[in-house]
């Protein structure tokens, strides 16, 4: 880790109001080059904003420093401006969208890959409109430095990481002349493709020891080997402080020799030449020492030992960095939590300047990379993975225990309290390399180990897997919030936990499941936990009984079990009648709107209105100042009470609802919340109804003046829908991934609307897509796949594919009617569409029984 440059412009202000309909685009308005602040090595939350760039100081970057020994390396170095300043693909066509030209740098470890990347991108640095790297070591690391990346060019932060990632391509794809490099990239799968720009005229340069499997990208590699003899020997010349015209000839030889015994690798020339400057002793010394032969390993043990006799308390600062990530160790980390840490450290760390001392000796020997000033709260501290490597494999098995607890509790301590507040979501993310380091490095005794480390405070990593999966929850990042939480139930079922932390862990794997639609195992879970709450009636078991009996209602709603969907969170009701706690939170009332829920998709719409008016009355009164969640509860009401309207078919009632809902949610949320989204979805689906009633009404009327006004009106109503139901598309489309079948939702509304725009094709292909979604997710039978049939089936009529309609309207109403029951309002619009079905094929007796059917059920409501 190299010390930044301190960088930074300002960010340009487009000036222009947006209008949420408009939010998709808004954001390539901006420009890059405008909205960058490069900053020292990694910015802590309280550092000042960094100051603006002065002139000749060139783009927006931030680059680390090129080491002053870098020298040679001209071959390779002219093979990458070669593979990145050719066309990515020869000539364009006009329309055709540029792609990133892209060289992987491969090498051995230790040859030199992130100097040489250091060296091209600031010799280059001119050509290019920004250039910014990457930390690629980790996918959780490279993830946090792509996160920081999007906050400095300007992307607005949002509850899915994926959708920040998403818009930051896009904000690439509008600037041209950019470079980026990933440094360390271990090896590449598909599953990391994401983190790559696909498009966009710029480039990417990574840096690896891998060589193969990159094809995929359409990379050029490029190999950089060990230094040639002449190079070598100038880097040790500048390495020792040696001028050309005072290297001798027994210097050369001498320097010949130690880099033919170190076969000329960089970074064990770096380390030699460290220790021997710092023992003031001889190259022919130096090799005389040298345990084992000459390698990598054996002159960081020469430096290790010579630590050893100096500083023991060095060396344990080396042991807590080993288990830590490679780079952005901060020093107020360490020194604002130095309480956990064993006591020879922590003494040393009261002291700063003694503290100093230890990571001057450190760095001396090239152990250690710093970064940044201690002075103003920056400094911060690397470690190259193969000195990590090296201290990990020479620790028995009690000093591994020992720090790697010790380490365990640093993060632990550092991670907020409250992981899923917006505020602490800087340093959460910040945090999660280290997470990533030390369960990958965590170790384990047995009893006869005398308890030391991780067998000593099981709690601490249990308290840290909580909140870590509580904060990647939030981030909308359920796959990997079940696996912390996975592990954290594990953890407590083999500790001695108290029960209602092993409940609360079960709860919380159980909600994971829920998000990822994984019933079975959401149900199986929550029933342990609920198995673990009984027989307590302590405030805090009976509050997470209430939660995991609503969180079954939910699941039981999903599985269309809504008598046990009822009980289910009746029995959380029942719980919070008799609580005085229930006046604190709004979980009372959002029971209350969760049996609303139940009851609206069980066709009980009255009784649904009902429980949605009671679950206002049991807001909290705060009086003039009602918290904004409070303020957004009711917002989501205003829509649940929009979309029964809907589905009662009083549309204009439906349509003021969702329009006061949105309203509120585009104020307190902005455009790319995902609840904002869902009210904006059902209202698009409203004003695409009513512009299918607008035409049907001027197909019957005879007026021809009113003829035309109603066509007008009904094309003034689907451009509004498409408006506001394009970006809702684009931002589920970002989040599919993880959400693939809330993306099936928005894909059955925009199918529908398709097919009233006349676009009949494209129709078919997005509700086919959908339907294929659920019944990946959910299955032959469940009934959100016969949504998607109902949608289908005049798509296919309007193609001219009468039997084919006719087929996939039957099997969505035998689903309904086997899941819902045969008086449930989804079956309106299935008898509807059927019996134009029919009717075309002359069948008028049958059209007609089908249309009484639908009469009937929609006098019912």
């Amino acid at each position: 880790m190299a010390a930044f440059l301190s960088l930074a412009v300002k960010a340009a202000d487009s000036g222009e109001p947006w209008l949420w309909v408009l939010a998709a685009g808004a954001a390539v308005v901006i420009g890059l080059t405008g909205g960058v602040a490069a900053h020292v090595a990694r910015r802590t939350p309280d550092d000042p904003p960094p100051k603006a760039a002065g002139p000749g100081q060139g783009p927006p970057n931030n680059l680390p420093m090129l080491s002053m020994y870098f020298t040679g390396r001209v071959a390779e170095k002219e093979r990458i401006v070669a593979v990145l300043k050719r066309p990515a693909r020869g000539w364009r066509q006009k329309d055709e969208r540029p792609v990133p030209r892209l060289c992987v740098l491969y090498g051995a470890t230790g040859a030199g890959k992130s100097q040489l990347a250091v060296s091209y991108a600031h010799h280059e640095l001119s050509r290019h409109t920004l250039t910014w790297w990457l930390n690629a070591s980790r996918p959780d690391t490279l993830r946090t430095e792509l996160l920081e990346f999007a906050q400095y060019v300007g992307i607005p932060d949002q509850e899915s990481k994926n959708v920040v990632l998403v818009n930051l391509w896009s904000r690439l794809r509008e600037q041209r002349g950019w470079l980026l490099v990933y440094d360390g990239w271990p090896a590449y799968d598909d599953s990391m493709r994401s983190l790559l720009p696909s498009d966009g005229d710029g480039e990417v340069l990574i840096t690896t020891q891998q060589h193969q499997g990159w094809t995929g990208l359409r990379s050029a590699p490029v190999e950089l080997r060990a230094f040639p003899e002449q190079e070598g020997v100038d880097f040790l010349r500048r390495r020792f402080g040696i001028a050309p015209e005072q290297l001798t000839d027994e210097d050369r030889r001498a320097l010949t020799a130690l880099g033919h015994q170190l076969g000329w690798l960089p970074l064990a020339l770096d380390q030699a030449a460290a220790y021997i400057a710092q023992a003031e002793i001889t190259v022919a010394e130096y090799l005389r020492d040298l345990p084992g032969g000459a390698s990598v390993e054996g002159t960081f043990r020469l430096s290790i030992a010579r630590v050893s006799e100096a500083s023991p308390a060095a060396v344990d600062l080396l042991r807590l960095c080993a288990f830590l990530a490679s780079e952005d160790v901060q020093r107020t980390t360490l020194t604002q939590h130095r309480s956990v840490l064993p006591n020879r450290l922590r003494t040393v760390m009261a002291d700063p300047v003694t503290f100093t001392r230890e990571v001057l000796l450190l760095v001396d020997h090239s152990l250690l990379t710093r970064s940044g000033d201690w002075r103003k709260g920056s400094a911060a501290y690397g470690m190259h993975p193969r000195v990590q490597t090296l201290i990990h494999d020479g620790l028995s098995l009690a000093e591994r225990l020992e720090w790697s607890q010790a380490t365990v509790r640093l993060v632990e301590a550092c991670f907020p309290a409250t992981p899923d507040l917006l505020a602490s979501r800087p340093l959460c993310e910040r945090l999660m390399p280290h997470v990533e380091a030390v369960i990958d490095k965590l170790a384990w005794g047995d009893d006869a180990d005398g308890g030391l480390g991780a067998s000593q405070d099981p709690e601490a990593l249990a308290r840290l897997l909580h909140r870590v999966g509580t904060y990647q929850e939030h981030r909308c990042d359920w796959v990997r919030a079940l696996d912390f939480f996975e592990r954290e139930a594990e953890l407590r079922e083999f500790g001695d936990d108290h029960e209602l932390a092993r409940a609360t862990a079960r709860y919380a794997v159980a909600r994971q499941h829920y998000l990822l639609a994984a019933l079975d195992d959401a149900e199986r879970e929550c029933r342990r936990a609920l198995d673990l709450c009984e027989g307590h009636e302590e405030e805090a078991f009976l509050r997470l009984r209430a939660q995991c009996q609503r969180q079954l209602g939910g699941i039981m709603r999903e599985y269309n079990r809504f008598p046990e969907a009822l009980e289910a969170v009746q029995t959380a009701v029942k719980i919070y009648e008799g609580q005085v706690w229930r006046e604190e939170s709004l979980d009372w009332a959002v029971a209350e709107q969760e049996i609303g829920l139940i009851h609206r998709n069980a066709g009980q719409l009255a009784q649904a209105v009902v429980h949605y008016e009671r679950a206002e009355e049991r807001i909290p009164s705060r009086g003039n100042q009602e918290p904004p969640e409070y303020t957004l509860f009711r917002a989501m009401l205003r829509r649940d009470l929009g979309i029964v309207a809907q589905d009662r078919g009083q549309l204009r009632p439906a349509e003021e609802q969702l329009t006061a809902a949105l309203e509120m949610f585009g104020a307190h949320r902005g455009p790319e919340d995902f609840e904002t989204a869902q009210v904006a979805k059902f209202l698009a689906d409203v004003l695409r109804r009513r512009g299918e009633q607008h035409r049907e009404e001027a197909r019957r009327s005879l007026q021809p003046l009113r003829r035309l006004d109603l066509l007008r009106r009904a094309r003034a109503e689907l451009a509004r829908a498409d408006a506001i139901l394009g970006p809702v598309v684009e931002l589920h489309s970002k989040r599919s991934e993880a959400e693939a079948h809330k993306y099936a939702a928005c894909l059955n509304k925009l199918g529908s609307l398709r097919l009233a725009q006349g676009r009949i094709a494209e129709a078919r292909r997005t509700l086919e897509q959908a339907e294929e979604i659920y019944r990946r997710s959910y299955g032959e039978r469940h009934y959100y796949r016969a949504k998607s049939l109902t949608r289908l089936g005049p798509v296919l009529r309007a193609q001219g594919r009468g039997t084919d309609a006719e087929r996939v309207l039957e099997d969505a109403g035998d689903i309904f009617r086997t899941a819902l029951g045969c008086d449930h309002p989804v079956l309106m619009a299935v008898y509807e569409h059927l019996a134009v079905c029919v009717a075309d094929r002359g069948d008028q007796q049958k059209a007609d029984r089908l249309r009484a059917e639908a009469d009937r059920i929609r006098r019912s409501l």
